[in-house]
């Protein structure tokens, strides 16, 4: 280190816990629409009389963008501005892709509209998850440092006597970050323990409230392109709203809201450093492995298990409405995965990963089984269709509380954590749409009661990852 390098002071913003519920809310909230839009479009096509295939592979290749998410953060490191732009630009632009779906909605051509202007909605939406977390979203991973430097080593080299300075390394230059208020671990804690409650709110009021509301109209209205039209001009008006309250609300500046996050590996010539050292530890090729073959029954499930509920019973589906679907998927489903998703932030808090891994990966045979079930009992009552989905979902929940801490162990306490995670959010999402393009062609040639009976078996997969990845990072402590 020398005293050429760019040196950069700034106060962080204080920490109001009264300012801070101003926006947090509303941020998380937003993030949660994303998923909950793809949803409802999975459903208006086949409503609007799109073939189940069809449906499933576009809804697959809607979902390219979140494995595109490295280069997506290189361009956000790049971008030289206030870090308020990209919330409040992503916002507007999936306000505008949603409105410009409903009006297509009227037309003959609504397949074609919503091809073009929904990869808008999508790519917006993975670029403001990325501003989120990055600007405005503490980790608990406390300070790392890019260029390869931790940050023990910039204290002796820079030993100041006063607690709240900090010397880190953001974006390529040392940071000195003098905080007016205490810095305290509470508030990391905080938005990690309620994020998942406003994104469950989020996933609420579009998968359920929202699809009620299509449901109904079909009915009163009798018309399904009126119906659609009205609920995507809807969730417009929604990320509408969300533009203008954090246009007033939302602190900006050309720094964070959150503590500074690493950028290496995020600069030009340094993704390939990075990934070349990651496939030379053992641990990190572990992690990698686990990250794309754990959720490997859930990927088979995740677009054909939507399409089987709301499918006709003559081809092979529970032939639920629109407001069934809203009840089971949408509420109850959502309900149980936050559920299992908390149970398995306390059993790891309490017992360790280690202790609970192999369990995770045993319940991941629960969601196809449950699934292969009510497909021999197509005509089974709808609170057998809500149990068999609730105990599927907190099944799910539990195991992808194990996901998130293998993620944060696999970015801990490493210069280039923000590339890391991305990284391992990519390698997440690929199975997924890969698997949901296949599943697409499965339909075609395989029923579901076969789709779902390969679900289970693959459930033994997981299983087996979890030994290889228990026994190759044995010497990790256990306690997080």
């Amino acid at each position: 280190m020398t005293d050429k390098q760019p040196k950069t002071t700034y106060h962080l913003h204080r920490r109001g816990t009264k300012t801070r519920w101003l926006w947090l809310p509303s941020l998380m909230f937003g993030d949660g629409v994303a998923v909950s839009v793809l949803v409802l479009t999975m459903v208006m096509l086949r409503r609007m009389g799109l073939d189940t295939a069809d449906t499933a592979l576009a809804i697959a290749l809607l979902s390219i963008p979140v494995m595109l998410r490295p280069l997506f953060e290189m361009v956000v490191t790049h971008f030289w501005g206030t870090t308020k732009v990209w919330i409040l630009s992503t916002q507007f632009i999936s306000a505008l892709s949603l409105a410009a779906v409903a009006f297509t909605l009227h037309t003959s051509s609504w397949l074609l509209g919503t091809v073009c202007f929904m990869p808008f909605f999508v790519c917006s939406s993975v670029f403001y998850n990325i501003a989120l977390h990055r600007f405005y979203i503490d980790t608990s991973q406390g300070a790392h440092l890019s260029q390869g430097v931790h940050l023990s080593q910039v204290h002796q080299q820079n030993p100041t006597p006063q607690q709240d300075t900090m010397v880190r390394w953001c974006d390529g230059e040392m940071v000195t970050l003098h905080s007016s208020t205490p810095q305290h671990h509470n508030t990391t804690t905080l938005h990690s323990q309620k994020s998942c409650g406003f994104l469950t709110m989020a996933l609420l009021f579009g998968c359920g409230v929202m699809m009620m509301i299509a449901g109904n109209m079909e009915v009163v209205t009798r018309n399904i392109r009126y119906s659609w039209s009205l609920v995507f001009y809807i969730m417009a008006g929604v990320e509408l709203f969300l533009w203008l309250w954090h246009t007033i609300f939302l602190p900006g500046g050309t720094h964070g809201y959150a503590k500074p996050k690493p950028t290496m590996g995020l600069h030009r010539g340094e993704f390939r450093i990075s990934l070349r050292r990651m496939l030379k530890r053992k641990d990190d090729i572990t992690a990698l492995t686990f990250f794309i073959l754990f959720l490997l029954p859930e990927t088979l499930l995740a677009l054909t298990a939507p399409l089987f509920l709301i499918a006709k019973p003559h081809n092979g589906g529970l032939g639920l409405s629109p407001q069934e679907f809203a009840f089971t998927q949408g509420t109850i489903a959502v309900i149980a995965i936050a559920l299992g998703y908390t149970l398995g932030g306390k059993a790891i808090k309490k017992h360790g990963l280690r202790r609970w891994l192999l369990p995770s990966a045993l319940l991941l045979a629960v969601p196809g089984a449950a699934l292969l079930f009510l497909s021999y009992n197509t005509a089974a009552p709808l609170s057998i269709v809500a149990a068999s989905l609730a105990a599927g979902h907190a099944a799910l929940g539990f195991a992808l509380s194990m996901v998130k801490q293998v993620v944060v162990r696999f970015t801990r306490n490493m210069p280039d954590n923000t590339l890391r995670h991305a990284i391992a959010r990519t390698l997440i999402a690929t199975p997924f749409v890969i698997v949901g393009s296949l599943a697409s062609l499965m339909l075609t040639i395989a029923d579901y009661q076969r789709i779902f009976q390969l679900a289970t078996e693959l459930a033994v997969v997981p299983l087996i990852v979890s030994v290889f990845y228990l026994y190759l990072t044995r010497r990790q402590p256990q306690a997080e």
